[in-house]
């Protein structure tokens, strides 16, 4: 690596660290409490805070369902709920909405976002996301990981890398194992949402 790529490789980095910067203070949160549905809770709301300082002037994000004309054809309590829908209300408006939560219809849905705390069964949480596809026109579906022991990311991460996902949904996670973060799995991330908000290139790394 020469001079320059260790430069910015190391500005990289650091601009991962201060980004994922909330989400290594576990320590200090376990003072308080150690429950994972808590935890939980807290990674969901910062991903959730994100996507609205990226897409929220052009996107509403939402907690709640996709629905379908064909879902009378179903058992309708199998609805899944989903943990951020990305959605266009000029396109057609949703339903019920209070707060953060929206039935969206199928046609306004841009993308969904499934966030784990951590995985244990990662071909479970494939399958999931996989599901998750049939409700999206676009069927783009991004599942992030908080902290895992190996990287998840399998595209080379380029701000354009959704032009090459062959129509499957792709997972990164944030930080490893011990806690540092993922650098390419931070920016994969950073890049979803860039490329949903419309911007397709043009962040060298």
């Amino acid at each position: 690596m020469n001079k320059t790529a260790e430069v910015a490789h190391s500005f990289w980095r650091a601009y991962a660290t201060a980004f994922v910067h909330p989400l290594k203070s576990n320590d200090l949160f376990g003072q308080f409490i150690s429950n994972p549905n808590v935890t939980g809770a807290y990674a969901e709301a910062w991903v959730k805070e994100l996507c609205q300082q990226m897409l929220g002037h052009r996107f509403r994000i939402s907690t709640g369902a996709i629905i379908r004309a064909c879902d009378g054809t179903r058992d309708v309590s199998k609805i899944p709920q989903c943990d951020l829908i990305i959605w266009d209300p000029s396109e057609l408006p949703g339903i019920f909405q209070t707060g953060d939560f929206a039935l969206v219809p199928f046609f306004a849905a841009h993308a969904v976002i499934e966030i784990k705390r951590s995985v244990t069964d990662m071909a479970a949480f494939r399958k999931q996301l996989k599901a998750r596809q049939l409700l999206v026109p676009n069927k783009r579906v991004f599942g992030v990981v908080v902290t895992h022991g190996s990287g998840l990311f399998d595209l080379q991460c380029t701000s354009d890398w959704l032009r090459y996902d062959e129509g499957l949904p792709h997972i990164t996670r944030l930080l490893d194992s011990a806690g540092e973060p993922d650098t390419d799995g931070v920016m994969a991330f950073i890049y979803f949402l860039a490329q949903l908000a419309g911007h397709e290139s043009g962040i060298a790394r």
